[in-house]
């Protein structure tokens, strides 16, 4: 029944409060909180989250993001917020990284601010900074609405960008097919072969109710995402997106070839480019050509 699974009740918004380290269990649909990163039942879990919410965390992601991206690294990005765009808030980044790509990072905006962008190690490493390298591969889906928002409500300009939707037309395009609309995420995601069944089904069920939470004509509110503390529901919602894009990439990246792959990111980043124009304009469902 999916009125329990990963139900928001007032002991699990208590423990929204206190907690860093979360899993996601999703084959019965729970989410456990941890003490410790070092608690050996995280550290085995498949889909673990990370929720930082404070500038200490903030600064220790940094330095680890420092250690790691190079030339060879990629960073899955997404972002959830009110109506997303020039106009609606951006609330919450969900980062996977290549070195743990079963570790979500849930940066909270809405708590840390600006300063979630540009509070910078010794060395000068910001968010701002790892999302305008050229040289470090953004993975996004559909990143128009983001950086739309990262543009006009902090100032970033994001390069590097490969985007799965493009990446997705390119794969049925590589087989021949003619491709007119693009595909949205859950559906790459029930798409995928690296999946499995028990994966597949908990995309459909968080999916369902996330959306349930946020959607107006489903009978939600979007300012749920400025909520705290954070509704579970919504931090699972919004991890999951992030948690298999790179499994994705890697599907993508082996079956459509480095011809493609060139293509897909010169068109990634036309589309990072949508912020610059005067008006907010809608995305379009149409599949382009690159």
């Amino acid at each position: 029944n999916d009125t329990s699974f990963l139900s928001y009740d007032d002991s699990k918004n208590l423990l929204m409060m206190f907690f860093q380290y979360y899993t996601v269990e999703t084959t019965t649909g729970t989410l456990e909180v941890h003490e410790t990163y070092e608690d050996p039942t995280f550290i085995e879990s498949p889909f673990r989250v990370n929720l930082i919410d404070s500038f200490g965390r903030l600064m220790k992601l940094l330095v680890h993001l420092e250690g790691i991206c190079n030339n060879e690294a990629a960073l899955a990005v997404d972002f959830e917020g009110v109506k997303l765009c020039r106009h609606g808030a951006l609330c919450l980044v969900q980062m996977t990284c290549s070195d743990d790509p079963q570790l979500v990072y849930v940066l909270d905006v809405h708590v840390l601010g600006k300063r979630a962008f540009t509070m910078q190690t010794p060395q000068g490493t910001s968010m701002k900074a790892l999302l305008e390298e050229q040289n470090i591969r953004k993975v996004w889906f559909d990143p128009r609405n983001d950086v739309d928002a990262l543009y006009h409500q902090f100032g970033i300009t994001p390069r590097g960008i490969f985007d799965l939707q493009l990446a997705e037309v390119a794969n049925r395009r590589n087989r021949g097919l003619n491709v007119h609309f693009v595909q949205g995420l859950y559906k790459c995601l029930t798409q995928c072969p690296a999946l499995q069944s028990e994966q597949k089904v908990f995309a459909e069920r968080i999916n369902t109710l996330g959306k349930s939470l946020f959607e107006p004509q489903n009978g939600g509110n979007y300012e749920i995402f400025r909520h705290r503390p954070l509704n579970p529901v919504i931090l699972v919602y919004a991890a999951h997106d992030s948690r298999y894009m790179l499994v994705l990439y890697e599907q993508y990246v082996q079956s459509i070839g480095q011809r493609w792959v060139s293509r897909v990111l010169r068109a990634g980043d036309q589309r990072g480019r949508w912020c610059f124009s005067r008006d907010f304009v809608i995305p379009s469902p149409e599949a382009p050509d690159f």
